[in-house]
This record gives structure tokens, sequence and C-alpha cells, in this order.
């Protein structure tokens, strides 16, 4: 598989290069990432990452998860998540799936019964270990699927063969739903996460205030910063500032844009300020991270 740095999942959108297949694999470098950290985000595929090297933190929905070298984690689609490395040069591979894609061929196989995880989104997320030989298995088929190149002879059938695999052992270990009935408040603020966030992706170039940010989701200011606490554990100022500096990171290594440019169309309105933050975050200038990080 060829290696693609992610700046990918901060987009609700995922792109394909197979509409009929769409399945998108990543590689996560999480030193390129401030802090090591991807904020929160959320998108309409199940997600898969094992870690290759190193160990990361997880946050789905508010709760913890540690993914330790070798190990994996299944997140279920549209769940709110976020992830730290909590080690130096982690790597991450990521594979997202959207689930129709799944349900429509079980529904054809006359296997529907096989699809409750991803129509139920129980459970939200769950770490894959080796200890069990279903985990294991997992695990040694997504290590295939990431060293594959995607020259392999028929690539899709080569996945789908994998994917299908995955998903019979994801079954015999998965968690099951509790019987008692989702916390109503919860659920609500999550859903109301989810439209913050794509606010905040759709408007971030534009000056953006607490006020519009909760008006998005019809709720107050203090709920507003109740759910970014809750499930990002930051303000929602900081995330914003930690999303633009995300947008900027990934257009100094990607375009050849000025500097003036990249702070003024991912929403700073002064260089001098931008230049703080980004080396906040960065530690480096925005000058000198495109020198270091120019392929």
């Amino acid at each position: 598989m060829e290696n693609i740095s992610a700046l990918h999942a901060v987009k609700e959108e995922l792109t394909y290069l197979n509409q009929m297949f769409p399945l998108s694999e990543f590689v996560d470098h999480f030193d390129t990432f401030a802090d090591g950290s991807f904020p929160s985000h959320w998108h309409n595929e199940f997600e898969l990452q094992i870690m290759l090297k190193g160990n990361a933190e997880y946050r789905v929905n508010g709760t913890r998860y540690m993914v330790s070298e070798g190990s994996a984690i299944y997140i279920a689609p549209e769940a709110v998540h976020m992830m730290k490395a909590l080690s130096s040069n982690a790597i991450g591979y990521n594979v997202v799936l959207l689930p129709q894609f799944l349900t429509n061929l079980f529904q054809v196989s006359n296997c529907e019964k096989y699809a409750a995880p991803l129509t139920s989104r129980h459970p939200e997320a769950f770490v894959i270990t080796p200890e069990r030989k279903e985990g294991h298995a997992v695990l040694e088929l997504l290590k295939r699927m990431y060293y594959a190149e995607s020259t392999h002879t028929a690539y899709e059938l080569f996945l789908l063969e994998h994917l299908i695999g995955i998903w019979r052992n994801l079954l015999a270990i998965l968690p099951k739903a509790a019987s008692v009935s989702e916390d109503s408040s919860k659920f609500l603020r999550e859903q109301r996460m989810r439209t913050m966030l794509h606010f905040i992706r759709k408007n971030y170039a534009q000056p953006i205030t607490i006020s519009e940010i909760a008006a998005s989701a019809n709720i107050s200011k203090s709920e507003c910063f109740r759910c970014f606490s809750e499930l990002s554990r930051m303000t929602p100022i900081e995330y914003v500032n930690q999303f633009r500096l995300l947008q900027a990171a990934q257009l100094l290594t990607s375009t050849k844009n000025s500097i003036s440019d990249i702070c003024y169309s991912t929403g700073f309105n002064n260089t001098s300020y931008f230049t703080k933050k980004f080396k906040e975050q960065y530690k480096a200038t925005p000058r000198s991270y495109r020198t270091q990080n120019l392929p």
C-alpha cells in the first residue's frame, strides 16, 4: 500500500478512488500532528486503526481507550473521536469504510444479522488485542492490508477478502450491546458536538465566535462548553485554533502559497499571532516547518 500521511479524518466527507467500493486507507505519522494529537472529528465511516509503532490514547464519545503497539481499535460510524500519541515516532495504519457497503453486501447474501453493530453503532469503540485467536486474526489481516501494494493483482478483491475476514472475527469479540437503554443526554450531546464540528469545518476560514458555534446546534454557550470539555478535552476556541493550525500545516507542505496567504485563508487575521500560535503547537515557525517537511 502507498503510505499516505493522514490529515484526513477532520474532513467528514472522505473521497474514494472507486465510489462503488467506499474504502480509504491512511498512514498516521503522529509526530506530524501538533503535540502528537489529532483533534476531535467524526465521519460516516467506521474505522479500524492498528498501531504499527508506539502507543496512543483515543477518546471516543468521551470514553478513553489505550492502544498499544501491535493492537488496534475499532470505532463505530459517527462516533466523535480524537487521538494522541503516547510515545515518539508513533505510526498507525487506518482503514475507513462506509457501513452501507457491508450492510448491502450482507443483505444480498441474506446475512443481514451480521450488520447489527454497524446499524446500531454499538459498541462505540473496542480495543483489539492478540490474546484471543480472533483478535490475533484481525491484527494479522490488517498488517497484510498495510504491507500490500496497491498494484497487487485484483487489489480491491484482495481488500474485500481481508475485510470480510476482519468482520467475521470482529463479530466474535465485539462486546454485546447493553440491555439498558442508551443515556439520552449523552446521545444528545454527541449529536450536538457533531453539528458544531461540522459548522467549524465549514466556516473555519472566517471569524467564528462561541455564540455562533453554540447557535449552530441551538444550544447555550454553557452547554457548548460542556460538549467540548466532555468530548474534546478543550474549549471551543482552543479547538478552532487547533483545527486552523492543522489546516495551515497541511497547506504549508502541500502548496507553494505564501505564509501570509495561508495565515488569512485558515482564519487568522494577524500573521504575528498566527506565527506565535503555530510555533506553540508545532515547535517551529511556519517557514521552518515547511522547510523541514517538504518531500
